[in-house]
């Protein structure tokens, strides 16, 4: 009995040993993306002769191959957001207002504009798109004049605010295609210029008529505008992701997921260096030194086999359990599933998997190809076995179709969801869901149809 405790004492400690180091270089790479892991191992293989990366044709130039070494990367001037973080961190609003307002900043395009949709915006987040949606004018308040617009429409008609403006605005808003074709002094131009001046007296019936003076004035003041309000700003592209999954769709209609790229293709042992280390002239000193590094280089590719081994696990299961989902997007088809039952079906720790979901990206492969956070797939379930998008999709869906001038009560609410849905939900957990799924008040909702 001793001998074999011993034993087994002395193989689980010796298992630690190679199990510890890999352990924590896997921690270290599971929040990373396949870019950032990659980059990782360049730079350890720069510095371990064990780990060489093995040429690829589709390898990317490094800055240093390409470039002399006297060019010097001049400092980038500040980004937009860093920018607007400054205004809005000086606003009068709440925190939530804040903290959508840092958000909505990823989503501005090199030229300040806000893209995609507010249903985009809202995936993977706890807000709903109408939250998103009421803090966009906050946002185009700031400055530069202009940030924040959806089109080159309204980035001009944000800047036209002066009640002196009122011809410019008309024109920008009613005619912005029309008043490209009168700048200039062609006679094209000037016949152009005729044509709208007859377009728009003749709609509008002013007295006094609009001369053409006054129209060359307002177009001329369109003309000053900024039509891309961070031009003179830095840009940090962050809405641009690295999704590691990739979703297709399958002969028989069903959604299969692979990983995008698998960088430990890209790394391998130095048989070369082995071979030496393993000569008999080697020197003690520096034999034990080259065997440590060998053992870093074992661990970190064996905690690359694990990375790459771990991600396909949790997107197979994920893309397997939320198949209606992907077919329609619609967040009733939805399936609740909290980390602990993707930990549990996996056979990984809630740990390992929080960290492989949070900052990780799906792309959706179709005719609409898209890419969506991993954490929309893996949403926690509420009440009633629904998520907390599906009661607020519920709710969006009963308060449609209620009478204008008798708009539900929150506890009429709470009778229609049970009746319909089968849903057992408190008054106040109905007066949650919809506020955040940006439905007014019972009182604010007649109010607003009175209007």
């Amino acid at each position: 009995m001793v001998i074999a405790s011993t034993q087994s004492l002395a193989t689980r400690l010796q298992t630690d040993t190679v199990l510890y180091p890999t352990l924590q270089q896997l921690i270290r790479l599971l929040s990373c993306d396949r870019n950032q892991v990659v980059k990782y191992l360049q730079a350890e293989a720069k510095e371990n002769p064990f780990l060489i990366e093995t040429p690829t044709e589709n390898s990317d130039s490094l800055i240093g191959d390409v470039l002399p070494e006297w060019y010097d990367v001049q400092a980038a001037s500040a980004t937009i957001q860093e920018h607007l973080y400054g205004q809005i961190a000086a606003l009068s609003i709440s925190n939530q207002q804040r903290e959508i307002l840092i958000y909505l900043t990823q989503w501005l395009s090199s030229a300040g504009y806000l893209e995609q949709t507010p249903e985009t915006w809202a995936q993977g987040t706890s807000w709903s798109p109408q939250e998103l949606e009421r803090c966009v004018p906050i946002l185009q308040s700031l400055d530069p004049p202009g940030i924040g617009a959806r089109s080159l429409r309204e980035c001009l008609l944000l800047q036209l605010q002066d009640d002196a403006e009122e011809l410019a605005r008309l024109l920008a808003r009613d005619y912005l295609e029309e008043i490209a074709d009168c700048v200039g002094h062609s006679p094209k131009a000037i016949e152009n210029c005729e044509l709208l001046l007859q377009k728009i007296n003749g709609s509008l019936q002013l007295t006094p008529q609009i001369t053409s003076k006054d129209l060359q004035a307002a177009i001329a003041q369109i003309q000053t505008l900024e039509p891309r309000p961070a031009r003179n700003f830095g840009y940090s592209n962050v809405p641009i992701v690295t999704p590691d999954l990739q979703a297709e769709l399958t002969a028989n209609q069903t959604w299969q997921v692979s990983l995008i790229a698998q960088p430990r293709q890209r790394f391998c042992l130095n048989q070369e260096a082995i071979h030496l280390l393993q000569q008999p002239q080697a020197k003690a000193q520096d034999k034990q030194r080259l065997e440590k590094l060998l053992q870093k280089a074992q661990s970190l590719l064996t905690a690359l086999d694990q990375w790459q081994e771990n991600l396909l696990k949790v997107g197979q299961f994920l893309v397997e359990r939320q198949q209606a989902f992907l077919h329609s997007q619609d967040a009733l088809a939805l399936i609740p599933t909290p980390q602990q039952i993707v930990a549990q079906s996996v056979g990984l720790s809630n740990a390992t998997v929080s960290r492989i979901v949070r900052s990780r990206y799906l792309r959706v492969c179709g005719t609409r190809e898209r890419t969506i956070p991993l954490a929309s797939l893996c949403v926690p379930m509420s009440v009633g076995g629904r998520t907390p998008q599906q009661i607020q999709q519920l709710l969006l869906r009963l308060v449609a179709e209620e009478s204008p001038n008798q708009p539900y009560t929150d506890e009429q609410l709470v009778q229609l969801l049970k009746l319909r849905y089968h849903l057992s939900i408190a008054r106040r957990t109905v007066a949650k869901y919809r506020k955040a799924a940006g439905i007014a008040s019972t009182s604010m909702r007649r109010h607003r149809d009175d209007d």
